[in-house]
């Protein structure tokens, strides 16, 4: 405890100075062990020198020179990482502050309202908004079976898919994300794509297929469990077109037919993402470990910021799940893929915990059989190759951006040390990783942003009545919401975000009838709920 205090009290007089310091300043790590995600040997005594934001030297003590103007913190008995990177998020208006606090400090938005997510793009890597750096692809390409949304655009031919991507990349996108196109459509992007410079990303019916098209991304595992089923006979694939979640599925996998397609998709270059954590975490007994964690994380008061029923699903467990043998067979794709070469990488795909389900994903690769230094790896660098980002991100070395993470602990011998999180810098500078509780996006997500109402309490009173009040649940109310009752605004009381009080005076309640009840949000983010109606009784 008293070495604890010793380092709060250290950086709270280094980092401070560091936080207002100029970007051409002069920072050094100095001490402990580097693993720099490269997956060479851990470097013992490291020194990190960082200048103007990006990584200038990387040795051993004596090795190393720097200025005697520099900024020197010691590391020692801690490990330095690269900054974390989670490879497939989908941003939500109350996330940016969440990913920093968990060493994450690059993200990648896979699958969003295109003009949203370029404009928080912008806020975030220009410090308006706190946050990791962020690459989007803005909305996908989706397949003709899709109806055209604020987050799917679908194509009927390949012409279409072509003109999607030149539209999307003159709109300033990091890369592409397709979501199960057919073939012809798959194969246009990845040439457009391919002429552009962006990587793609996303959905495919059937990895084998994709990958010989040239797509070098599995996300999820439902391509694998149709790759697999079709070898294995229409019988089988047929009994799945039922399915409407086809990795529910998994168990009936052949494992035997996994080397030839393995074989396959490494030749390829074929990133998996089998997003354990999204898909798989309650098939696992980590799952109600993690459920109980949550019960304590989200008792912190600085988390106000983030939707109570957000929170609150944090600690649910789902009425159903995949399966302990569906995860058994996932597992072992990723482990056999991996020991043949092929590249797994760490992306959490949703909301689950921002950040720290970055570190859950890692520990459920590691569980399923891959080496620690791996699954380093599918965090840092391999999460930039798949992104096209690695010139300047995913691994400590001379020349690369310096995104770095400082922890406690050894995570090639416990994965989970990664969680113990003690410095972050990203653009060589040590950041503020602390709450916000009063955050609230400055720009809403355009998307279903209108209140809505589950429950209203009571639903009747008799004419004639005095004052009544009502109980109403939902969600995305604020403190200006206001509840409407028959178009008449009601003196309303702001509980919670899913929940509201309103009095309905005694003089609205004199004519008999069934008078619509609903929220209305005025301003930025505004929107009007459906209606819940109210009755009014006969008299006795």
């Amino acid at each position: 405890m008293r070495s604890w205090v010793g380092w709060i009290v250290l950086m709270t007089f280094v980092w401070g100075p560091l936080q207002a310091s100029g970007q051409n300043e002069t920072l050094v790590l100095e001490g402990g062990t580097l693993i720099d995600g490269t997956g060479r040997t851990p470097l013992g005594n490291p020194v990190v020198v960082i200048e103007g934001g990006r990584i200038k030297a990387v040795g051993t003590k004596g090795q190393v020179t720097y200025s005697q103007n520099a900024r020197v913190i010691n590391t020692d008995g801690r490990t330095i990482l690269p900054g974390l990177i989670d490879s497939h998020i989908h941003l939500r208006d109350w996330m940016p502050q969440m990913f920093l606090r968990y060493g994450v400090t690059t993200v990648a938005d896979t699958n969003n309202h295109k003009d949203w997510i370029l404009l928080q793009r912008e806020a975030w890597n220009s410090g308006k908004i706190k946050g990791p750096r962020l690459f989007v692809t803005g909305m996908a390409v989706a397949g003709p079976t899709y109806s055209p949304d604020d987050t799917h655009f679908p194509v009927n031919t390949a012409e279409e898919a072509r003109a999607f991507v030149k539209n999307a990349v003159d709109a300033g996108v990091d890369m592409i994300k397709v979501d199960h196109l057919p073939l012809e459509q798959l194969k246009a992007v990845m040439e457009e794509a391919s002429k552009n410079g962006v990587t793609v990303v996303g959905h495919s019916y059937n990895i084998r297929k994709a990958a010989q098209v040239g797509l070098k991304f599995m996300e999820h595992a439902e391509p694998l469990v149709n790759a697999i089923l079709e070898e294995m006979g229409p019988e089988k694939l047929s009994a799945a077109a039922g399915e409407e979640n086809p990795e529910n599925l998994m168990h009936l996998l052949d494992t035997g037919l996994y080397d030839p397609l393995i074989q396959l998709m490494v030749k390829q270059g074929v990133f998996i993402n089998p997003t354990f954590v999204g898909r798989w975490r309650f098939a696992s007994p980590r799952g109600q470990e993690w459920v109980k964690a949550a019960g304590e994380i989200i008792k912190d008061p600085a988390l106000a910021f983030v939707p109570s029923d957000i929170r609150q699903s944090w600690t649910r467990v789902p009425r159903s799940n995949p399966g302990s043998e569906g995860l058994k067979k996932i597992e072992e794709f990723t482990r056999k893929y991996a020991e043949a070469g092929g590249k797994v990488v760490a992306g959490t795909d949703a909301g689950y915990i921002p950040g720290l389900s970055l570190n859950y994903e890692m520990q459920m690769i590691a569980d399923a059989g891959v080496p620690p230094m791996k699954v380093i790896m599918s965090a840092t660098k391999w999460a930039a190759e798949v992104m096209g980002k690695d010139k300047d991100l995913g691994t400590v070395e001379p020349g690369k951006l310096a995104d770095i993470t400082v922890i406690e602990g050894d995570p090639l011998a416990d994965i989970a040390a990664a969680q113990n999180v003690r410095m972050v810098i990203k653009d060589g500078k040590v950041v503020d990783t602390s709450y916000d509780p009063m955050f609230r996006n400055p720009v809403p997500r355009p998307v279903e942003l209108h209140p809505t109402l589950s429950a209203l309490n009571p639903r009747i009173a008799t004419q004639g009545s005095p004052n009544v009040t009502l109980q109403i649940e939902g969600r995305s109310f604020n403190p200006k919401s206001v509840v409407r009752f028959d178009n008449a605004d009601l003196p309303t009381q702001f509980v919670s975000d899913t929940k509201l009080t309103a009095t309905v005076a005694s003089r609205l309640l004199q004519n008999l009838g069934a008078y619509a009840v609903y929220v209305v949000n005025s301003g930025s983010g505004g929107g009007v709920s459906d209606a819940i109606y109210f009755l009014v009784n006969f008299k006795d």
